[in-house]
């Protein structure tokens, strides 16, 4: 799993101006890898001092590889940073598509059955 250093990071992010989400725990970037790869950098708040048990998050989470879930491509852990980068998902997550506040942005009934056939299939 690539380490990167806080600096590193921030210049991939452009100092961090590129923000489109966040949460309880953090918040999100998007920017690009110097290879061009296109990722989304989680900026984890409160979590400074607990350094060991974040670098085992990292080694369970980047354990994990399923079609449904977005990968985790690294990670920073450096002085009281800690920071998850994450592939990209260019459409968004699936759950602002199925729970939006805005009725226009809702997923009709069809394209719902559509997502749902492709990722469980028929039984």
């Amino acid at each position: 799993m690539p380490r990167y250093s806080y600096d590193d990071l921030q210049a991939i992010m452009e100092n961090f101006n590129k923000e489109f989400g966040g949460g309880r725990f953090g918040t999100v970037f998007d920017g690009a890898l110097i290879d061009g790869t296109k990722v989304a950098v989680k900026c984890l708040e409160r979590f400074g001092k607990i350094k060991q048990s974040f670098l085992a998050e990292v080694e369970i989470i980047g354990s994990i590889h399923h079609l449904n879930l977005v990968r985790l491509v690294g990670f920073c852990a450096e002085k009281s940073h800690r920071l998850f980068v994450y592939e990209y998902m260019f459409n968004g997550s699936l759950d602002r598509w199925l729970f939006h506040k805005n009725p226009e942005m809702l997923l009709d009934w069809q394209h719902r059955k559509k997502i749902y056939m492709r990722n469980v299939g028929q039984r």
